[in-house]
């Protein structure tokens, strides 16, 4: 039987296809493995995006705009509620736009993507820095990061850290970087593996914060042109064969 390794690395695109439900717009592996992160015992995750049949999203019975399942686990969106997070700044969301390995996309994606960097705006950056100052007050208040109770957990601690790295990159103009690489990597997993302490790692997302918060005003439009996913949208569900 083949090692995770080895399975990561001969992804069947057609079985990742296969676990979205109604027509597939995008897939991707999920978390550590996508990040080049991932330890002995990683899981294998997925998050996708769909859509479901124009007449059935306007009609007084839609679907369920978000799929959770196990086994593997996947979550994946309905194409308007993606819209939705890409304009609040989702950084899960925003990294599926800036994602190259491990991922399948449909026409209407590659669309999406082309003007990628144009939905990345202030609005962005606010939730990346958001998400980031949440888990650092879970951290300080001796409260484990990402997760409802327990001790300081070394894997949620790296995964602030590295939306605090990608929350910079986008606040000087940058793109966030998904598949780390080189001494970032290996910051990211000395994180995870516990060789920096708690303490180090508080100083270290203090740190991040007060350099993003000094780049201020930055340097990007207010929030993302709705315009461009409005158009995404209308291709999907009203120009797509599949839409109607």
């Amino acid at each position: 039987m083949e090692n995770k390794s080895t399975e990561i690395l001969n992804v069947d695109i057609n079985r990742m296809i296969s676990l979205l439900p109604e027509r597939p717009i995008f897939i991707k592996i999920w978390g550590s493995w996508s990040h080049n992160t991932n330890v002995p015992g990683s899981d294998v995750d997925y998050l996708g995006v769909f859509s479901s049949p124009s007449n059935r999203i306007l009609s007084l019975d839609p679907p369920s705009d978000t799929i959770v399942k196990e086994e593997p686990d996947l979550q994946a969106y309905e194409a308007l509620k993606f819209a939705q997070l890409l304009m609040k700044g989702n950084p899960a969301v925003i990294e599926c736009l800036f994602t190259e390995r491990f991922c399948w996309g449909s026409e209407e994606w590659k669309y999406l993507k082309a003007d990628r960097h144009k939905l990345l705006s202030q609005e962005v950056v606010k939730q990346y820095l958001g998400y980031a100052k949440g888990q650092l007050h879970r951290l300080k208040n001796d409260k484990s990061l990402h997760t409802t109770g327990g001790k300081y957990n070394t894997k949620w601690a790296y995964h602030m850290i590295r939306i605090l790295d990608d929350g910079s990159r986008i606040a000087q103009g940058g793109v966030p970087i998904v598949w780390k690489e080189d001494e970032e990597r290996e910051f990211l997993l000395d994180i995870r593996y516990g060789k920096y302490n708690k303490e180090e790692v508080i100083l270290f997302a203090e740190d991040s914060i007060r350099k993003i918060d000094s780049l201020k005003p930055w340097n990007l439009p207010l929030e993302v042109d709705k315009r461009i996913l409005n158009e995404w949208l209308r291709m999907v569900y009203f120009e797509s064969p599949n839409g109607l």
